[in-house]
């Protein structure tokens, strides 16, 4: 359905905030026509995040009267002629916007996008005309982040909503717009941890303990949390945290991290953050605070490998990020219910002023009677974990395994020299049936140039190499590159087939078989490899035909 410009303007109640530092009233605005490459989402929940409120403060310099919240859940009503990314009826989350034409844009970095501020933080569309009207047809601010989702309506564009499956309730979605996409993102996209880094979070907010959860998931080998209040700090334990300390407890000197997040944006924050930074080590810096916002660093500090990095929105590409929270959240990697605390609309004000004073993790403001899953107990799990719990079932969700795939680290061709026993995900590939019909053992990786990539049991139980259900070829080993990630990849002499794997520990892999000579129409295979106490067994013998 697409809206006609012609029909009068919509009517709708809007968390409208008068002045700076005003309490929001809840009144009626009217809603501009859409253009041809907007959407209008009624909004079903919507996040207040410490961003809404430093603008909501003055601190942003945004005009007012106004209407905020930028972490905006709902569904597609109706959309402007040239949409073709989302249809009406779709669920969606309602994210930052940018240009999509840009150098940073292109390059795969949005929240970097040359025009950020003029479609997010000018108080109308990019070309200054209003979306919202008051009950006395005046202008008020809003496209506040491209969508002004503290409201039953919004506005946004379709480069801005980012379409979600019916697994994820609107109230946990919400957050994924910006809180949890800042602290996740920044830990999943900039800092990028391995099993064998430490990392260091600095404040245990929304931000903060998303980084957390994401640092657990890359199953980072250990993870501080330094946050003044208790219960905060309580909690990023039982969220993954190794430990999690009080500012004036934490001493820089006594261990040194390999990464730090600094969510606070303080002197005294940024000084922690760097102060347990290794040598060399990476911070990241992701807070948005008023004005300027002057802080000072040790350039001899920096010197000796010490890097800070600024990072906005978790460097995110929406439509690939979210798609993967969501994910996350689905195999308990995320659980996004021990950080919100949701608010029907008509409390709008006391949602602000819990979040202000802490006393909600997350306020989510919800415009209707969707059920939010419980509160689970202690979460620690890590995606290694999870794919060995899928390993040991023997069955799996696909799309749960391609972000398990994603989360992993890479894999070093070299590393995977010697025999290695494998085990099949059954997703319902029929992949599955082909090799337990051929009692498939596993793989050989002799060298670079030489591997056996189906070792079968003959009807002895004596291992053999079965080339003929590879084509009547071997298969070469080399690092490539899938999904973005460059990692260990078996390619097939005489088949357009290819293994890539990521290392879910020293010893065990979680392969995808991927190509276009793939079974089902080539969609992906999964399954996992351990190695073979045997190690190096030098080639085997042929199957007999």
């Amino acid at each position: 359905m697409t809206i006609d410009a012609s029909a009068p303007p919509l009517v709708a109640l809007a968390a409208t905030v008068r002045e700076p530092g005003g309490a929001p009233e809840i009144a009626e605005v009217r809603l501009d026509a859409l253009r041809a490459d907007e959407v209008l989402v009624a909004v079903a929940a919507s996040g207040v995040c410490h961003t809404d409120l430093t603008a909501l403060d003055g601190g942003v310099g945004y005009a007012f009267p106004a209407v905020f919240g930028h972490e905006g859940a709902g569904t597609v009503v109706e959309v402007g002629s040239a949409v073709t990314r989302v249809a009406a009826g779709d669920r969606v989350v309602l994210t930052f916007d940018s240009c999509g034409t840009c150098r940073r844009c292109r390059d795969g970095h949005p929240a970097s996008c040359e025009e950020f501020a003029a479609r997010n933080y000018r108080g109308a569309r990019a070309d200054g005309s209003p979306t919202l009207r008051d009950a006395a047809g005046e202008p008020v601010a809003a496209a506040w982040m491209a969508q002004s989702s503290w409201a039953t309506h919004a506005i946004a564009r379709e480069t801005n909503v980012v379409r979600i499956g019916d697994h994820i309730p609107f109230t946990l979605a919400a957050p994924l717009g910006c809180g949890v996409l800042t602290g996740a993102g920044t830990v999943l996209r900039a800092l990028r941890p391995t099993d064998r880094d430490s990392l260091l979070v600095v404040g245990a907010g929304t931000v903060g303990l998303s980084a957390v959860m994401a640092g657990r998931a890359l199953g980072c080998a250990t993870i501080t949390v330094v946050e003044p209040d208790a219960g905060r700090r309580a909690l990023a334990i039982e969220l993954g945290a190794d430990a999690a300390v009080a500012p004036d407890a934490f001493d820089p000197r006594a261990t040194a991290h390999d990464l730090a997040i600094d969510t606070v944006g303080t002197q005294e924050s940024l000084d922690a953050a760097l102060g347990g930074l290794a040598s060399p080590g990476v911070c990241a810096t992701v807070a948005l605070r008023p004005g300027v916002n002057r802080v000072t660093v040790s350039q001899t500090a920096l010197l000796w490998g010490r890097t800070l990095v600024g990072v906005i929105e978790g460097d995110a590409v929406p439509d690939a990020t979210i798609p993967l929270l969501v994910e996350m959240w689905r195999a308990g990697l995320l659980p996004l219910e021990r950080l919100v605390v949701p608010f029907r609309f008509e409390r709008v004000d006391d949602a602000v002023g819990a979040a202000r004073v802490g006393r909600a993790v997350k306020a989510v403001l919800t415009f209707g009677d969707e059920p939010v899953p419980a509160a689970s107990g202690p979460t620690v799990a890590s995606a290694a974990d999870r794919v060995r719990r899928i390993a040991a079932a023997g069955a799996g969700d696909a799309a749960e395994l391609e972000m398990l795939w994603d989360l992993l680290p890479a894999a070093r061709a070299a590393d995977l020299r010697g025999l290695w026993h494998g085990a099949g995900i059954d997703t319902g590939h029929r992949t599955q049936q082909l090799l337990v019909s051929s009692r498939w053992y596993g793989k050989n990786f002799i060298d670079a140039e030489t591997v056996q990539p189906l070792v079968v049991r003959d009807e002895h139980g004596e291992l053999r190499s079965a080339s003929a259900l590879a084509g009547g070829a071997g298969a070469w080993l080399a690092d490539a590159a899938h999904r973005g990630k460059v990692t260990a990849t078996m390619s097939y002499d005489a088949r357009p087939l290819h293994d890539h794997f990521v290392r879910v520990d020293a010893d065990t892999l979680l392969g995808v078989m991927a190509g276009r000579g793939a079974l089902d129409d080539g969609r992906p295979y999964y399954f996992v490899l351990e190695r073979d106490p045997r190690g190096e067994v030098g080639p085997l013998p042929e199957l007999d035909a």
